[in-house]
């Protein structure tokens, strides 16, 4: 098994890439950023910045952010279009002990009901799973963000009974958040 910070995620299917960001999808992220519709059920990571801004955040995200093992923001890109970004496939808080993480989506507006989040979701369980050894994938939903718990329950992921509380979700201060967990079936017998 690799280790999650060992090299930068370059995952493909068929329809997808995701991979590292580079500085020429300022004008896609811009358009992702500054849209009200995609940030109306999620944390406002991003959210409305200016150029420059986004700018070092994509040379931070494929950088000093990933070295340091905070966080895995990559791009989602169609292979028809592969220079073009369409989306972020996120991937952080990282337990190690516990061998567990979190994801997140977030995808153009110009892209949503084409089936792009749940073949993201499939491919990172498949990196995160098969390659890393990941055990536990976590994801959080605003309850009213159907679609999202539709792209999780597809990909496998179970809903828990209890809700956790979120800061800044959607522009709101406090939001209750549906957990969902994935749970891998392989085990590793070290």
């Amino acid at each position: 098994m690799a280790e999650l910070f060992q090299c930068f995620p370059h995952l493909m299917s068929e329809r997808l890439i995701i991979r590292k960001m580079t500085e020429d999808d300022i004008d896609s992220l811009s358009e992702i950023t500054n849209n009200e519709n995609v940030y109306r059920y999620i944390p406002l990571f991003l959210y409305k910045k200016s150029r420059g801004n986004l700018l070092a955040a994509i040379r931070n995200l494929g950088g000093s952010d990933f070295d340091k093992k905070k966080m895995i923001v990559a791009g989602i890109y169609l292979s028809a279009e592969p220079d073009r970004l369409i989306g972020l496939a996120e991937m952080f808080d990282y337990k190690k002990r516990t061998n567990q993480i979190t994801i997140g989506y977030r995808i153009n507006e110009a892209y949503w009901h084409r089936g792009i989040a749940t073949e993201t979701v499939a491919l990172l369980i498949a990196y995160l799973c098969d390659d890393i050894g990941i055990q536990t994938i976590k994801a959080f939903v605003m309850p009213e963000n159907k679609y999202s718990e539709r792209v999780l329950m597809n990909n496998g992921f179970t809903k828990d009974k209890n809700m956790v509380q979120g800061k800044n979700w959607g522009g709101k201060e406090v939001v209750g958040l549906h957990v969902f967990n994935y749970k891998n079936g392989h085990l590793n017998l070290f």
